[in-house]
């Protein structure tokens, strides 16, 4: 093919998807099974919500630590994506603690055979909102640990990690829970970090999704701790674990190290209201972690992941191919 027309097509290929990669996501959308808002129109931390918090049942309440307490003193706490390979984890630390548990599933029956342990387990699907209400009755803390990799293709990232997140919060204003944590993943506030920029193009735009289900989270009104993790390998308890805030480090850590955060975040008030990543450090104590929570800043999250291609990668790959074909040009006999 002729070089010039391969650039031109390449150039324009390269800037319509700049311009208009979300284009089909705003037009058409009465037909889909739940409107989203259109994403250029998205202002972070500032969404339209409705942060009106209902009164929650009957509790104790301290002067002295400002916090409440459930009144027989253990606070219950439910997990949705129980059944998942980092919610078996979650569910192994909250059996060492003085809560009691409520393991979330969409099928129960298969979670009892597949998962040992005496919980009490209530169907609940976050793509099906009327499960979430019963789901939640009377919990004081939230873990979710679901992620639509989880789901084999089953339902994409956008109706779990999105929308999904807008119907566990919803039901959880409804039912007067206290804390959401959340595990979502690294890359989710990193919009320009080339892990993210590709696991935005070839897995249905992910990190995307994440992202917005993260700023709904925090914009709902309740008190939230945004776990990211980075990629889950390896051995638990082996090595340190560092915290780093604004999504510009990247490594491994294994699921039942991410538990073992998500589950100490239950029972930190200096985890509320915070976003941070979490990855396995040799240089750092095993244990050292537990007291950094009272270190991070609550207004750090990072840049959300719009899903766009960036324009400096398009720019850069423009200089690429022009390079590429000047050094071609150049050694053409004359």
């Amino acid at each position: 093919m002729d070089l010039k027309k391969l650039l031109s097509i390449t150039t324009l290929v390269l800037f319509s998807q700049v311009g208009f990669s979300h284009d089909s996501e705003c037009l058409n959308f009465d037909s889909q099974k739940f409107s989203r808002p259109c994403i250029e129109r998205l202002i972070p931390r500032s969404l339209d919500l409705d942060k009106t918090m209902l009164e929650p049942r009957a509790i104790l309440y301290s002067v002295e630590t400002e916090t409440t307490m459930p009144i027989n003193g253990k606070p219950l706490v439910a997990v949705l994506g129980a059944t998942g390979r980092t919610g078996r984890h979650v569910l192994t630390e909250l059996s060492n603690r003085e809560v009691r548990i409520r393991a979330l599933s969409r099928n129960i029956e298969t979670a009892k055979e597949s998962v040992s342990g005496n919980y009490d387990w209530v169907k609940a699907d976050v793509t099906q909102p009327d499960t979430l209400i019963n789901a939640l009755h009377d919990v004081d803390i939230l873990i979710s640990v679901i992620g639509a990799e989880e789901r084999r293709g089953e339902k994409s990232p956008e109706s779990v990690s999105y929308q999904g997140s807008i119907n566990f919060v919803k039901a959880a204003k409804k039912t007067g829970v206290k804390h959401i944590i959340y595990m979502s993943s690294i890359g989710a506030g990193g919009a320009e970090n080339f892990s993210t920029v590709l696991l935005n193009l070839v897995l249905g735009k992910t990190m995307k999704w994440k992202s917005l289900g993260e700023e709904y989270i925090r914009n709902s009104g309740i008190k939230y701790t945004i776990v990211r993790p980075g990629g889950l390998v390896g051995d638990s308890g082996q090595l340190g674990i560092k915290f780093a805030q604004g999504d510009n480090i990247i490594g491994f850590i294994p699921r039942a190290d991410v538990a073992s955060v998500l589950v100490e975040s239950a029972f930190n008030e200096h985890s509320y209201d915070k976003t941070f990543e979490v990855i396995n450090d040799e240089s750092l104590v095993v244990d050292a972690w537990r007291n950094e929570f009272v270190n991070l800043n609550k207004e750090e999250f990072g840049q959300i992941a719009t899903g766009n291609f960036p324009l400096s990668y398009t720019f850069s790959i423009l200089l690429i191919l022009v390079l590429i074909i000047y050094f071609i040009r150049r050694r053409k006999p004359r």
